[in-house]
């Protein structure tokens, strides 16, 4: 089959007729392709008699297109809520002891904070490594190790100014220490190509909504086979179970594959909308995906930067520490102001207490990047 081009898959897109949207690091906008979907499961679920298999076989095809995006099987793949969901699985899965600790990136965003915080009532202490010069350096992180680091786990990239952690340096000296590291990918994957199969993580989470364009409320998470046979079930149901179909068994016998921590049924609708979302992306081709997005957040911060204006962290960066996201500031206004400005001239985009997010996607063009720079660009009055 035939990849699709971006501008081809711009057109299934109906939002883009009204709006330059560069917010896909907040909540992306679903296609023409999942709505259609969701109308077709509607119909069935409103007009006919519902079949026992609703949710098993679309779940099982999501799983698998999760595992292509991701280069690994399809049974070290779950189906969750959300990011925080994923994690919130790992903290109480583990077998914590008291006087345990584990390290977080300061600055992470709150869906790799709480599921943490809430390990204090079982003795375990939450470490912060800072930040340096916007950066989450491999070095920052393990200053804070010492023999009772437990788990490291850190946002891919980071939600406020799009800079891009060293999985394999940071995954690797885990490895070599015995450290579970788990890595929050909300804010990179689906935008970002993450090879799981050749990138040390033990554990990786991430939610529908963001760059996969999914729907809200969905995620899934990846476990590596060596971590799941150590961790709990910390909720369990009969997809816990090596025969989730067998409804009359009072047998708890615990599944050996991903599936185990779904505990039971997800909404069909939530599984049929991101199946389509990730199949489209698998269509486009996630390398041509991720040459498009970076290839428009360089020009978008170039642009910036060249205008005047404050890129937010790491600048300049390279590619291997860039993403899809860029924060900025304009000397002169404050934040809502430019937010404002923007919406004015139909710009989604996300406001940030002291700068402004903006996050492009690999359908977004670069005649809309150079409109964006050129709104914003101060007013210059030459000299009479």
């Amino acid at each position: 089959m035939m990849a699709m081009q971006p501008t081809e898959a711009r057109n299934l897109f109906p939002l883009t007729r009204d709006y330059i949207f560069f917010n896909h690091a907040g909540i992306s906008p679903m296609s023409d392709r999942t709505r259609a979907a969701l109308h077709s499961l509607i119909e069935d679920m409103t007009l006919r008699p519902t079949p026992i298999d609703l949710v098993e076989e679309p779940a099982d095809r999501l799983r698998r297109s999760l595992a292509r995006l991701l280069h690994v099987p399809a049974e070290t793949v779950a189906i969750t809520r959300n990011t925080a969901h994923g994690l919130s699985l790992l903290a109480q899965g583990l077998d914590w002891q008291q006087g345990d600790n584990l390290i977080i990136g300061k600055g992470d965003y709150r869906e790799n904070v709480h599921p943490w915080r809430a390990l204090a009532e079982r003795g375990v202490e939450l470490r912060e490594a800072p930040a340096v010069d916007g950066r989450i350096t491999p070095e920052a992180v393990f200053d804070l190790v010492d023999e009772r680091t437990r788990l490291i786990s850190l946002s891919h990239v980071q939600h406020a100014n799009g800079f891009r952690v060293d999985l394999t340096a940071i995954g690797r000296e885990c490895d070599r220490r015995g450290i579970v590291f788990a890595v929050d990918a909300v804010q990179s994957v689906g935008a970002l190509q993450l090879d799981l199969s050749q990138l040390p993580v033990d554990f990786l989470a991430a939610g529908a909504c963001k760059w996969l364009m999914g729907p809200i409320g969905a995620g899934f998470c990846y476990c590596r086979p060596e971590l799941l046979k150590r961790l709990g079930t910390p909720l369990a149901g009969v997809r816990s179970t090596t025969h989730p179909k067998d409804f009359f068994s009072a047998l708890f016998d615990v599944s050996d594959e991903a599936r185990r921590i779904e505990e039971s049924s997800v909404s069909p609708l939530d599984i049929v909308a991101f199946g389509v979302a990730i199949d489209l992306l698998l269509e486009v081709g996630p390398a041509v995906v991720e040459k498009c997005v970076l290839g428009l957040s360089r020009r978008l911060a170039e642009g910036l930067d060249r205008e005047g204006l404050e890129v937010v962290g790491p600048w300049p960066r390279e590619d291997r520490e860039s993403s899809g996201i860029v924060s900025f500031r304009r000397p002169g206004s404050t934040p809502t102001e430019i937010v404002r400005e923007l919406r004015c001239a139909g710009v989604v985009g996300r406001i940030y207490p002291d700068s402004v997010r903006l996050s492009p996607h690999f359908y977004n063009t670069q005649a809309e990047i150079d409109r964006v720079v050129q709104i914003l660009t101060p007013v210059r009055i030459s000299a009479p």
